[in-house]
């Protein structure tokens, strides 16, 4: 007899992808071993594109579904290939529109639960909301709530931190000198983003390895960018924030044991890496256009958080991973484009209107950027200025100017280590979310 149950799940954006829905769904596999997990990726303005990939090579998801079809099926209950409904199930918002939960919920006549920051609608189409902190938790009643219904399990961006490698063996596998302090650079995930400031972190780089002989640097880079992007991005870099260019050019080998291909022949530029139970990453040695060398990093920024000394970074969820292992960053948040800058609901829609959805964006985005207080999660959480933010019209040597300040002061490096790990608390929230789950299917 078959006793699969269904969990079904909504996530979008890079951000749920690898810090809410990775972790959530490794505990449900291995709390509910009759879970046959279905993700469903609704229309998201944060999106890639490429969630699907990514999402499709987690070992424990068994389908995924596209914007298109998730809408198909949600609003007209189209027939999807491959998902017969169970019967017995169970829906997880883990991001996108909480509507999109509300309707599969509704279509399969299953429970639904949702993981949010108290940002709560819908209320009574849901059987519970899943909270990171106490101040969600007020925040959530305030919006009207019953207590009954919220259930605090901690910030999943915790059990998102996974590194796999012995600091010493990933050093050698990015051909780094080991006398000299690692900055990390991490320009984000989205095309618009990554296409910009990649550049610009490349620039600032290049300035501060002037001033700073003993640093070198590391970039990651996302799962949601391709290869041919980065060398898009490196051969044309865009002129708006003042950037630098550069070339893929050949990966030193002296880490030729961990290659999976054969350690005797060379590839044009990447060397392919396979560490006992992890996923591949891949490895690229970049020279820029201003003469800097330096590693890039794809599939092991768990690894590289745990390496730096410091990063630099956009705002976004890899800020809270970064604050949970305890890395020093600088956040920086260029407006000298701000139509490009995604925003939620109906303002981050209105940049595809023609003639003046530019405009209004800009509008939009600027009016929004006068009222955030902080962009990094950790000094969000904290309501205090942890790490540096950097925000308004700026060009690499405002980025260079606060890396510099910072790595002149290993003192403040190490305080602000300690209170980063500090405000971010403990994991286990996607195992708790799991046990939840199954409380609700009765397993």
């Amino acid at each position: 007899m078959d006793n699969k149950i269904d969990i079904i799940i909504t996530a979008n954006s890079p951000g749920e992808v690898a810090t809410w829905l990775t972790p959530a769904v490794r505990a449900i596999a291995e709390r509910i071993p009759a879970a046959e997990i279905t993700v469903f990726t609704p229309p998201c303005t944060f999106a890639s594109g490429r969630e699907g990939a990514v999402v499709a090579a987690l070992p424990d998801v068994k389908r995924i579904f596209d914007a298109r079809q998730t809408l198909y099926f949600a609003l007209l209950g189209r027939q999807l290939p491959g998902f017969q409904p169970r019967g017995r199930g169970v829906v997880l918002f883990l991001g996108g529109d909480l509507l999109y939960a509300v309707l599969l919920a509704r279509r399969l006549g299953y429970p639904a639960y949702a993981y949010t920051h108290g940002w709560v609608r819908w209320i009574g189409s849901f059987s519970g909301f899943l909270l990171p902190d106490e101040q969600a938790r007020i925040k959530a009643i305030r919006a009207g709530a019953s207590q009954d219904k919220l259930f605090v399990v901690g910030d999943l961006m915790l059990d998102a931190v996974e590194p796999h490698w012995e600091a010493g063996e990933f050093s050698e596998a990015l051909g780094l000198d080991r006398d000299r302090t690692v900055i990390a650079l991490f320009p984000g995930s989205r095309p618009a983003e990554f296409r910009y400031v990649l550049p610009m972190f490349l620039r600032s780089a290049e300035i501060i390895s002037r001033d700073l002989k003993t640093v070198q640097f590391v970039i990651s880079i996302s799962p949601f960018a391709s290869e041919d992007f980065l060398r898009d991005v490196l051969s044309a870099p865009d002129s708006l924030l003042e950037g630098s260019g550069g070339e893929i050019i050949e990966q030193r080998s002296s880490a030729g044991s961990f290659r999976d291909q054969d350690p005797g022949v060379e590839s044009p530029g990447l060397a392919e890496y396979r560490h006992p139970g992890c996923s591949r990453g891949r490895v690229w040695r970049i020279r820029t256009s201003g003469g800097l060398s330096l590693a890039a990093v794809q599939g092991w920024q768990h690894d590289l958080m745990g390496l730096a000394s410091l990063a630099i970074t956009i705002p976004g969820s890899n800020t809270a991973e970064m604050a949970a292992v305890g890395l020093p960053m600088v956040v920086v948040t260029p407006l000298n484009k701000p139509e490009l800058i995604p925003l939620e609901g109906i303002p981050g829609l209105v940049g595809g209107i023609p003639l003046i959805g530019k405009h209004l964006k800009r509008k939009s985005v600027l009016a929004a950027a006068k009222r955030i207080r902080f962009t990094a999660l950790p000094n969000m959480k904290a309501q205090e200025e942890i790490v540096p933010e950097l925000m308004g019209f700026l060009g690499p040597e405002d980025v260079a100017i606060a890396v510099g300040s910072l790595m002149r002061n290993p003192e403040k490096l190490r305080a602000m280590s300690n209170r980063l790990k500090q405000v971010m608390g403990s994991h286990g929230a996607a195992h708790r979310i799991a046990e939840i789950l199954a409380a609700a299917l009765g397993v």
